[in-house]
């Protein structure tokens, strides 16, 4: 059986409350009642309706201060609002209109026509609602056509890239050894990219399911960090990128060893990626006394404009750029980076600058309810 849409009614006239209450019940809808604009917008909070019938001359907050009021929740602001009032300006009406109201009615009101109003508005709401979830749901098709079909690009070339070199190898097909070394480390290059692609679905499907690993073990900084972002960075070798890391001698770094290593690679293959060739590139490794860690990863690329700023956490916004996308990557490095380091009470964040792109990374000491694996 189908939920029946619920009206709160605001009104500091009882007598009025009480009849129009009992009115809006015979047409078949549930409602709820409200003395004023405070016990409104609380009794809207505590339970959102359907629609809501308010006065406007209340005690403040009045009807037009309660929809502005309203106006700043994100869980009530969409809610449809309908005026009720004795005052008959032409002005309050098309004020109120303008604040967001989507009816305006005048007391005295002819029952039938407030009731017929009432439906026409709960009706065109229904109508948008639909309209919106077809939308929302060719929206969800295209994007996930577009990751499915990223996604067979970045499984195929790099398995294509693997197998090839290796039926060569086994068929004898080289002149030189130097010739059969070279191709074999274009195999293992391309294993490499196949694997870290491997990873982050696993590490999405256990964001997922709540299972993402927090237990925190030593990091070493040399054979863990240093020597794993050298090895990414063989990948754009053709851009001679002007490469500078930094790691302090003093301190310790724990977290789980793959989910770490894998964030801040993401971090750093950003700012490969995307920077321009023969750019520069610092990253700051800072350890902590007991655990923690500050990753700074700077670049002079194009940067990120500041109201993309948390778009790019998103989960495939990379993907989500149509057939043309200059990048690769299937869009949830970030995505990635910010789960592993909010899951041990860190963060990532991009910084203010005033050139390329600054990310930095922040894991904190070891706090007294984190597992740790010595």
């Amino acid at each position: 059986m189908d939920k029946k849409p619920t009206i709160l009614i605001i009104d500091d006239e009882p007598g009025l409350l009480m009849g129009l209450a009992a009115t809006i019940k015979r047409r078949g809808y549930e409602v709820n009642t409200a003395v004023d604009g405070t016990d409104g917008i609380q009794k809207a909070k505590e339970s959102p309706p359907d629609l809501i019938l308010c006065d406007i001359m209340m005690p403040p907050p009045n009807g037009f201060e309660l929809r502005k009021l309203m106006s700043f929740d994100p869980k009530l602001a969409s809610i449809p609002f309908i005026f009720l009032t004795a005052r008959s300006d032409p002005q309050d009406k098309v004020f109120g209109l303008e604040d967001g109201a989507d009816d305006y009615i005048t007391k005295p009101f002819v029952t039938d026509e407030l009731l017929a109003r009432i439906d026409a508005v709960l009706r065109r709401v229904n109508m948008e609602q639909a309209r919106m979830r077809v939308i929302a749901d060719q929206e969800m098709e295209r994007l996930r056509h577009e990751i499915l079909q990223n996604l067979h690009h970045e499984l195929r070339t790099p398995l294509t890239n693997i197998l090839m070199p290796l039926e060569l190898v086994m068929n004898h097909k080289f002149s030189t050894p130097e010739e059969q070394s070279n191709f074999i480390r274009i195999a293992l290059s391309n294993a490499d990219r196949l694997e870290s692609l491997v990873t982050d679905l696993v590490l999405l499907s256990s964001m997922d399911q709540g299972t993402l690993n927090t237990v925190r073990q030593r990091i070493d900084p040399e054979a863990d960090i240093r020597a794993r972002v050298y090895k990414r960075l063989e990948r754009y070798k053709n851009k001679e990128l002007n490469f500078v890391l930094e790691i302090s001698s003093d301190g310790v770094i724990t977290a789980p060893r793959r989910e770490f290593i894998q964030a801040l690679l993401h971090l750093v293959d950003n700012a490969f990626k995307f920077s321009f060739p023969g750019g520069k590139i610092h990253m700051s490794v800072v350890l902590g006394v007991n655990g923690g860690v500050t990753v700074d990863v700077e670049d002079e690329g194009p940067g990120i404009p500041p109201e993309l700023c948390e778009k790019v956490f998103e989960r495939f916004y990379q993907a989500s750029q149509g057939d043309t996308r200059e990048y690769g990557g299937i869009g949830v490095g970030l995505t990635i980076a910010r789960a592993v380091f909010r899951g041990l009470g860190g963060d990532v964040q991009i910084l203010k600058t005033s050139k390329g792109c600054r990310v930095r990374a922040f894991l904190p000491d070891r706090r007294p309810e984190d597992v740790v694996y010595e």
